[in-house]
């Protein structure tokens, strides 16, 4: 028991989310339209400031869904894809190809080769996957980039699997292989060069923009020494994606222009220290920073247990809804709206049959234990629930275990007022049929089968 010094809010009060479950029913998933416009023009903003032709290729997996997509390219960005699928939904949308960059991993040759025929910017991730291009289509593209591991990482999260440099990383070119990746595929006929490196992801604490000095020293430093070497000219830089965001209410947000200034004062430090007359284009590819904190997860509250001293309640949502914290052991902040007064710590989980269904105060399932949450104490049966943060790597990271239905996605539009809350739906539930759809059955067995009595 006790009081909450920090809270988070959700754009819509009770009663305006109420109408919504009662039109789309729950769980849902709830975006903020001109939340991410904001931020995306905060984020342009601070390092166009030093970079006037800097870019920001927004990470699809983050958030996939097409409608998503139209605003922040929109707003002013570019599209990072890691999958085919993803190339396709920014074929579909009319993307320039200059402004889709496909950064996959152990890449098979048909995916190179549909990468290819779509004219997108192709950074690669292994030396290997100049010969598999080759041998599938004939040639190189003319611009191509690698992307480089160099030996180590960085995160501030629960998460060890998010430091992604480093030899516990599966991805990227190691130190050893980089300039013959890019001997080869100038060999090839590749005659325009990139270089990208994403160690690291949700990079936040107060270290945060030593990370980002340490990135961009690094891939400056390398690309200085593979043009000397090879004879080539870079046209741009990726520095990744990987600003984090701040999930718990006292965390602090990452301020753009203080780390836009940090990478200006970098960059330009060393690309005079290593007599770079031809500057590249500074790129990144944030996905999580951009859409993560204007998404809710709003489930309601089925059933309340009491057992082992403890109260639970069970959301009708679940880990196929918002799979981070079962996964990782992550924190995503609850609120109950329409509830204030004395707290209860509260275990919040799910209704899947798996031990590690739980959104708040469950156990280390792989990750870490999950930290409790305390919640007001006549929350209960009935209540809505909202999650927080849910706005990339949500709804995105769903499956259909236990027959579970993708939750409807809903888009607070930009013109909405307090009052009046203009929402579109932008991806209808999942249906029972739709999730058996694509199966067949056995022709020659009977159904319902009779019963075989022993």
């Amino acid at each position: 028991t006790g009081t909450m010094p920090h809270q988070k809010q959700c754009p819509l009060d009770q009663l305006q989310l109420e109408r919504l479950a009662a039109q789309y029913g729950t769980p849902f998933q709830l975006y903020d339209e001109q939340a991410i416009r904001d931020n995306l023009t905060a984020l342009l903003g601070a390092f166009r400031k030093h970079f006037p032709t800097f870019q920001n290729y927004f990470a699809v997996k983050a958030l996939p869904n097409p409608a998503i997509l139209q605003v922040v390219l929109d707003s002013g960005c570019g599209l990072d894809c890691s999958s085919t699928a993803e190339l396709h939904i920014a074929e579909q949308l009319g993307v320039d190809p200059e402004h889709v960059m496909y950064t996959s991993n152990y890449t098979s040759q048909n995916d190179l080769e549909r990468a290819y025929n779509q004219g997108v910017i192709m950074n690669l991730d292994d030396v290997s996957l100049v010969d598999s291009l080759m041998d599938k289509t004939g040639r190189m593209p003319d611009l191509v980039s690698f992307r480089f591991n160099p030996g180590k990482g960085n995160t501030d999260s629960e998460t060890a699997s998010n430091v992604l440099g480093g030899p516990t990383a599966k991805f990227g070119v190691p130190e050893e292989q980089i300039e013959l990746a890019y001997r080869k595929a100038k060999e090839a006929g590749a005659t325009r060069f990139g270089i990208h490196m994403m160690t690291g992801s949700c990079v936040i604490g107060d270290d945060g923009n030593d990370y980002w000095a340490e990135t961009v020293s690094l891939l400056v430093t390398k690309m200085a020494e593979l043009s000397a070497v090879l004879d080539i000219e870079f046209e741009f830089v990726n520095i990744g994606g990987g600003i984090g965001i701040p999930y718990k209410p006292e965390d602090d947000r990452v301020d753009y222009n203080k780390l836009a200034d940090r990478v200006h004062l970098v960059w330009t430090e060393k690309l005079k220290q290593h007599r770079v007359k031809n500057h590249p284009r500074l790129l990144m590819e944030c996905g999580r920073c951009i859409t993560g904190p204007y998404g809710w997860l709003v489930a309601k509250c089925d059933v309340v247990k009491h057992a082992f001293d403890n109260k639970y309640c069970g959301l009708d949502a679940c880990m196929a809804n918002l799979m981070r914290p079962g996964m990782y052991g992550s924190y995503h902040h609850i609120t109950v709206p329409g509830k204030s007064g004395e707290l209860q710590v509260t275990k919040v989980v799910g209704t899947l049959c798996e031990n590690n269904d739980w959104f708040a105060g469950g156990p280390d399932c792989g990750g870490q234990a999950q930290r409790d949450q305390s919640l007001p104490k006549d929350s209960g049966v009935g209540d809505l629930f909202v999650l927080h943060d849910t706005g990339a790597h949500s709804h995105s990271m769903g499956f259909q275990y236990n027959g579970k239905l993708r939750a409807p996605e809903l888009l607070l539009r930009s013109g909405s007022t307090v009052d009046k809350p203009v929402v579109h739906l932008i991806r209808s539930r999942d249906t029972v049929e739709s999730l058996y759809a694509n199966t067949f059955q056995l022709h020659d067995i009977l159904t319902p089968l009779s019963l075989i009595h022993i």
